[in-house]
């Protein structure tokens, strides 16, 4: 290990997009290949606890557990994925009217407020990072322009939050725009897709373009 550098201690947190679904192995994954981007030596070590099907309300749980609040000072990054999971509970629901969007989003953003806030609070000096929403290939069927300006109005309140809060933001949705074939089913990236979303995890923490960016 380089002389007075910490290990690395990731802890990512959210859905089935941290779990990797659709990357060709575990290893593969957007948020194991950003691992090893900031890993330096074998002392680091990442936690995993991507869970498919985890809505923002199943995360604020967890992230004010006190077990997390315990946890949360050892790490020195973490990463969060959520909200999709949200929407497609509310598609499977068959409530998809534009006030159901509008309800769920305003619950979204407030609580991943709070689950930011939490984790600022715990560790003010470990590197937080937030993914936004790109468009899944069914947005595309349902309607192109509600549905666009429903992920980038949620990617501005996440910029915002992360702005206010003192994260990182990255924010695939142009990246993913229109490009079908970054998709492993109708919400998944596939390869190329988490390829994609590990570069732009990446520049977040690198301070690059696109930190704290979202579409106007």
């Amino acid at each position: 290990m380089r002389e007075g550098i910490k290990p690395v201690s990731y802890l990512a947190l959210g859905d089935s997009l941290t779990e990797g679904i659709g990357a060709e192995s575990p290893t593969k994954s957007f948020v194991s290949q950003f691992f090893q981007h900031i890993k330096h030596s074998d002392r680091c070590h990442m936690r995993n606890w991507g869970v498919s099907g985890m809505t923002s309300e199943e995360l604020l749980s967890l992230v004010n557990s006190p077990g997390m609040h315990k946890l949360f000072p050892k790490m020195t990054h973490i990463s969060v994925t959520t909200g999709g999971c949200d929407f497609i509970e509310l598609y499977e629901r068959g409530h998809f009217g534009l006030r159901d969007l509008l309800n769920t989003s305003r619950q979204i953003i407030h609580r991943v407020k709070s689950i930011l806030s939490i984790i600022a609070m715990n560790n003010p000096a470990s590197r937080i990072s937030l993914m936004g929403f790109y468009l899944p290939p069914p947005a595309y069927e349902w309607g192109f322009q509600t549905s666009a300006a429903i992920v980038q109005m949620m990617n501005r309140s996440y910029a915002k939050i992360c702005e206010e809060v003192g994260c990182q933001f990255f924010n695939p949705y142009d990246v993913f725009l229109h490009r079908h074939d970054y998709f492993f089913d109708e919400v998944h990236p596939n390869q190329v897709g988490h390829d994609e979303l590990a570069k732009l995890a990446i520049q977040s923490v690198a301070g690059e373009s696109g930190t704290v960016h979202a579409p106007v």
